[in-house]
């Protein structure tokens, strides 16, 4: 297997091909994939670069000289698992960006396979879910006898397509919390709370995030919760939609609704959004007995912090990292990896 050979699939999605750039700019060649050449070419050729368009499902034999896989296409509940099992098969570290729990529970019941492969299965590189992972993992450090662990993001711009429909298909599950190291399912807006972020304090609703399993499996704190910033409207929209979770988990219901957002959303943040939005994080670790530690974080816009954490962490699985197995950003960089990144502030409360 040549080493040192990186894979960015999903490159003309718009993380993807921030994400393509970003390594071009770092010295890095990488081979970008998907499924489809025609939308290949253009990238391909601009900047110089070697291209495979093939489905998730051929992934095996388009990755016989890959030392890591970036997987940046969602939805991720179709693309993680096939990608994943591929990178087993070939021997390739296997990452990627999503924040979905399912998702992160398939990885991580690949842990002993990642580990007789000698590879790293890592999902969660980007903003879904170094800089909260990081945050937990600085928590419960500060706290040690904590039994709880909540957290909160607001992302401060305007999301991707992709963010929009992971956000759709979670409407028709329900909510989910991490209760006695177990998850269980609630109903959507399950619980609602002004946030102290940074830069001001926001309402939040709690959403089921990939933190709410990963949290868990980083600081072994058996309860957790994960809030997101949203407008009170759209709280109570998530409210009203619980009695009709069936018809929204239906195919044809998130069919329509995505159609629906792709007429609004088109592509993320413009690069002045990028330059000068930031996003904001909080966390609270709380023990038994009554004691209770508080932390916030600003982070650069969240699209741009997915670059820049993805590509460091691409970089790092290039290198003879002498690791293997399933790991989250704490357990694999430690909770000072997002120290590291450039315009972090992290303030306790």
């Amino acid at each position: 297997m040549e080493e040192g050979k990186l894979m960015i699939y999903g490159t003309y999605g718009y993380t993807g091909e921030l994400m393509v750039r970003e390594a071009v700019k770092q010295g890095i060649k990488p081979v970008i994939a998907g499924r489809t050449a025609e939308k290949l070419n253009p990238l391909g050729n601009e900047l110089g670069l070697e291209y495979r368009a093939f489905g998730v499902k051929e992934a095996g034999t388009r990755l016989h000289d890959v030392r890591v896989l970036l997987n940046c296409a969602g939805p991720f509940s179709a693309t993680a698992e096939p990608l994943a099992r591929a990178c087993l098969a070939q021997q390739a570290d296997y990452l990627d960006i999503t924040g979905e729990i399912d998702v992160f529970k398939k990885c991580y019941e690949m842990d002993e396979d990642a580990q007789k492969r000698n590879i790293i299965i890592m999902p969660g590189v980007g903003t879904d879910i170094v800089p909260t992972d990081c945050l937990a993992a600085k928590l419960k450090e500060k706290l040690p006898a904590a039994t709880s662990i909540d957290l909160a993001l607001s992302f401060g711009t305007q999301p991707s397509i992709g963010t929009v429909n992971t956000s759709i298909e979670s409407l028709g599950r329900g909510g989910v919390i991490r209760k006695n190291n177990r998850l269980e399912t609630v109903p959507n807006a399950y619980r609602v709370r002004k946030i102290p972020f940074q830069n001001k304090p926001q309402w939040a609703v709690t959403i089921p995030w990939g933190d709410v399993f990963t949290s868990g499996i980083s600081t072994g704190v058996p309860d957790g919760m994960v809030y997101m910033a949203l407008p009170k409207p759209y709280i109570y929209l998530m409210r009203l939609s619980n009695p009709l979770k069936g018809l929204l988990n239906s195919r044809s219901a998130q069919d329509r609704i995505k159609r629906l957002a792709g007429k609004f959303i088109k592509k993320g943040p413009d690069e002045e959004a990028r330059e000068n939005q930031r996003g904001q994080f909080w966390g609270e670790a709380a023990a038994p007995n009554g004691d209770k530690v508080a932390m916030t974080m600003s982070t650069p816009n969240v699209y741009s912090l997915t670059v820049e954490t993805g590509i460091r962490i691409a970089r790092y699985c290039l290198d003879n990292h002498g690791k293997s197995g399933y790991y989250t950003p704490s357990l694999l960089l430690g909770s000072g990896f997002i120290d590291s990144i450039p315009g972090i502030d992290i303030r306790m409360l």
